[in-house]
């Protein structure tokens, strides 16, 4: 992870600068060449930005690293998407990205992208480690919340503890009295999805954001998330 500071706006600044796919030296390798072999256009696997964020008006996503490929969404500046990797073609970088949230994956040149830094500050590097961490029990806080199991239940109290990554990414493990528990996955500081169980796959959600506590329902299941436990802030 990358703290904000004047380094780190002084290297967007030099990303976004030499994404510009000049030629260095005749018969040398390319300016996109050179930030390939420095891992900064890199999967978050390899250490590259987790996500990317849209710097660009109606940034074009193509099915395919090129400009002639079919379009297959537009996203506004200031969109943020995942880092699927980049690699350099015909002399242009492309980025393979989606929305953070889910959806098509495609393609987008890399001059429109930069590092996305997170809700905290934080430009995330590298994997999203939280889900292990949380499997290992390795947490960085507990707390009691709301919490329901059953559809028109009334709220109750359930144990969360959180293992956090930086960048508004975390991994809560609720547990309700009976023992039973469900892992809640947070990319960017949003809640996206959550463990399959004998309940329900996790996919069934819905999410607001309110004074800064997450309402979170998962299939029939009902969860209060304070963002202070959540993400420290």
């Amino acid at each position: 992870m990358v703290r904000v500071s004047s380094l780190a706006i002084f290297l967007a600044t030099v990303f976004r600068s030499a994404l510009c796919l000049a030629v260095v030296v005749a018969g040398t390798t390319s300016v996109a060449q050179t930030n390939l072999e420095a891992g900064l256009l890199q999967p978050p696997e390899d250490g590259g930005p987790r996500r990317w964020e849209v710097i660009s008006d109606n940034l074009q996503l193509h099915d395919a690293p090129s400009v002639d490929a079919e379009v297959i969404s537009v996203f506004a500046d200031g969109a943020v998407l995942s880092n699927l990797g980049c690699s350099e073609t015909a002399d242009q970088v492309w980025c393979e990205v989606r929305p953070f949230r889910g959806g098509a994956r495609g393609f987008s040149q890399a001059m429109h992208l930069q590092p996305a830094q997170g809700p905290d500050g934080v430009v995330p590097m590298g994997i999203d480690d939280s889900e292990r961490r949380a499997r290992k029990r390795d947490f960085d806080a507990k707390g009691e919340i709301p919490c329901a199991q059953e559809q028109g239940q009334a709220m109750g109290k359930c144990v969360a503890a959180v293992a956090r990554s930086g960048g508004g990414d975390a991994t809560v493990v609720v547990t309700f009295p009976n023992g039973f528990a469900r892992r809640l996955f947070f990319v960017h500081g949003e809640f996206v999805s959550a463990s399959a169980t004998m309940s329900g796959v996790g996919t069934d959600t819905d999410w607001r954001l309110k004074n800064n506590l997450h309402f979170v329902r998962v299939d029939d299941q009902r969860y209060e998330l304070p963002g202070a436990l959540v993400f420290d802030d």
